[in-house]
């Protein structure tokens, strides 16, 4: 298994953001003092240096308000979010990972993941297909060896299979 890496996609915090933190107190222009909506306490976040210029711009967020408040698009980067205070974010954005499983079709694009422990996301019919006759069937609790299982069964019909720690 590779280590997870992120894609700079944002959804995570765009749907999840405001859910997770809320900032209670501006500290200084670049440091506040915020609190963990679920599993409570506080800690502060500082924004990066190199992210100043984009977190000063708030358009985004003030348009979306369910994202996360330190979410920012990338400059120059069309569809390409960071989080402004990736050093410093809480336990529970550290360990978080979108997916356990990526899906590729022969030519490379991605057409699905696993997200959680065994749910696939995907719009591509003959993943799916795929997955309700050759991976549902799979009955294992032992994790290791339905991942082996799904990387033959998809590879046979010819998917790649990235799985993450």
């Amino acid at each position: 298994m590779t280590a997870f890496e992120c894609t700079l996609c944002g959804k995570c915090c765009m749907h999840a953001g405001s859910e997770l933190l809320e900032v209670e107190k501006r500290l200084t222009s670049r440091d506040f003092l915020c609190r963990q909506k679920i599993v409570g306490g506080t800690f502060r976040a500082r924004v990066e240096e190199r992210f100043l210029d984009a977190f000063r711009d708030t358009s985004e967020n003030d348009a979306h308000p369910s994202w996360c408040p330190f979410l920012r698009s990338l400059p120059g980067e069309e569809g390409k979010y960071v989080c402004t205070v990736h050093d410093s974010r809480p336990l529970v954005c550290r360990s978080y990972i979108c997916c356990t499983m990526r899906i590729f079709a022969g030519d490379g694009r991605e057409v699905g993941k696993v997200k959680g422990r065994r749910s696939l996301v995907t719009e591509d019919t003959a993943l799916r297909r795929c997955w309700e006759e050759s991976v549902v069937p799979l009955t294992t609790d032992d994790d290791i060896a339905w991942r082996a299982g799904v990387a033959g069964a998809l590879g046979r019909a010819g998917y790649r299979v990235e799985a993450y720690e």
